[in-house]
């Protein structure tokens, strides 16, 4: 009997075991299946992994009951916040195919918040021409108005002719107030840097790459990536192109500039617009470095910029928009995983390669907003709204409906949008702490908002926005 116990016993553990194993094989296939597909694998495959993942860690938190509320610290072996709870806590870790995060909702701080009306118009203008740019330079070719210069480009961008120069400024490769003559100094001591480095790559020996299996890795990472990338421009469709063989070298110099990031997918669908625009290979490497200056956290292995952003956005719609949070939230979708593509690479998968462009400088003019893009997820999302409801979609169906925006945003209409969005909250003298760096602190000078005499606009949690001015009472904005 006891022999027969024991035999039970052991038959039971190894059944667990094979459970656990298939399962875990399971979530790693699914998970590398979405990673791989998140730029170029097809639509069903993405949303096939996705659904899996999803499935699975709900099924797991409907059997033990058990919501996380804090990520173990492998270096230190201890349990820290992924991010600060606000009271009511709602908590919980999610897993997407990018990593596991805790969302942060704290509905009862942002939903009090009632953002004031914009009335005024909002439209777009003509891009910066080349007159009007040679009008904004003093004698020795300095930008003589920034501020003047920040809010042309953010209203219109600039005429495709002028980007090879006017981007050089919006990416750090010159200062606003560098003069012609400093600007080629730097242009002359840039390229020889660039050359250093690309130097230092090209001459390691095959006996050094035997030994070097970190750069083996990203070179070949590299290259898988730039075959796949923009193919269906005129610039890359040839496989032998010119183009592909400077995309590659630039980023894999990048790999030497910037040794502690690497390359990670989706860097290449940054850095091509700009070879395309500058044509010259060193200005694109030194453009594209001052871009990842920026970006950079959106590539960090522990995910903390990507997760950041996600948990800004969530709570910038509880603001905006708490009915579109309310039934996100309801239909498992409040994670806001359907913007990861748009917030990595911004929006680069989803508009043509000209609007791309275009929205890229809106972008970079900071003249509103450092986080603008946000405000852009959320005009295209609160816009949505009516179909997501109509339809009653579910999670898989909004990952769906979303990639199926894919070449069919309207740009200029989602821009003027966000902008209107953007000066709601830039009026707003109520918003929560966590919600205040969404608009420069210079951006409330830039508005020029039609509030008579100066008003501000005092956000009330009572459920009313009220018009301040001078002290003389309050009414309704």
């Amino acid at each position: 009997v006891s022999m027969s116990v024991c035999l039970c016993l052991c038959l039971c553990v190894c059944l667990c075991v094979y459970v656990c194993v298939c399962v875990c094989v399971s979530m790693s296939v699914c998970v590398s299946v979405c990673v791989q597909n998140l730029f170029y694998g097809t639509e069903e495959t993405l949303l096939g992994g996705f659904s899996k993942v999803t499935k699975f860690v709900r099924q797991l938190g409907e059997t033990t009951g058990a919501v996380p509320g804090a990520r173990e610290n492998k270096t230190s072996g201890t349990s820290t916040p992924i991010m600060t709870a606000t009271e009511p806590p709602s908590d919980r870790m999610v897993t997407s195919p990018y990593g596991e995060f805790e969302m942060v909702s704290s509905h009862d701080k942002h939903t009090a918040v009632h953002l004031p009306s914009y009335e005024e118009d909002v439209s777009r203008d003509a891009p910066i021409n080349l007159g009007e740019w040679e009008s904004m330079l003093d004698s020795e070719g300095r930008v003589s108005d920034s501020r003047r210069f920040r809010r042309r480009l953010f209203k219109g961008g600039v005429e495709p002719s002028l980007r090879s120069l006017v981007w050089k400024f919006l990416l750090n490769y010159y200062d606003l107030d560098s003069t012609e003559a400093e600007r080629e100094q730097v242009r002359t001591k840039r390229r020889q840097e660039y050359y250093t480095m690309l130097r230092q790559w090209q001459t390691v020996s095959p006996a050094q790459m035997r030994r070097f299996s970190i750069l083996r890795e990203r070179k070949h990472l590299i290259a898988k990536d730039v075959m796949r990338t923009d193919r269906t421009h005129p610039k890359f469709q040839d496989s032998n192109s010119s183009y592909l063989k400077r995309l590659s070298d630039i980023l894999i110099t990048y790999c030497f500039y910037n040794f502690d990031l690497g390359y990670v997918q989706g860097m290449s669908d940054l850095c091509a617009p700009i070879l395309v625009v500058m044509e010259d290979e060193v200005d694109t490497f030194w453009c594209f470095a001052g871009l990842m200056d920026v970006m950079e956290s959106n590539f960090s292995e522990d995910q903390l910029g990507m997760r950041g952003q996600l948990q800004k956005l969530h709570n910038l719609l509880l603001v905006a928009d708490s009915k579109l949070m309310e039934y996100l939230t309801t239909h498992d979708s409040d994670n806001l995983y359907f913007c990861f593509r748009w917030l990595l690479v911004h929006f680069k998968r989803e508009l043509s390669f000209e609007d791309t462009m275009r929205l890229w400088e809106v972008l970079w003019s900071k003249f509103l907003s450092n986080q603008f893009h946000l405000f852009v997820c959320a005009a295209i999302l609160t816009q949505e709204k009516v179909n997501f409801v109509n339809e009653e979609m579910g999670f898989n169906e909004i990952i769906k409906y979303v990639n199926d925006l894919s070449g069919h945003l309207n740009l200029d209409l989602i821009l003027m949008e966000s902008e209107r969005l953007c000066r709601q909250f830039a009026a707003c003298q109520g918003l929560p702490p966590d919600l205040t760096d969404l608009v420069i602190q210079s951006g409330r000078e830039q508005l020029d908002i039609s509030l008579d005499g100066g008003d501000s606009v005092e956000c009330t949690a009572e459920g009313s926005a009220v018009l301040q001015s001078n002290g003389a009472g309050t009414g309704p904005a």
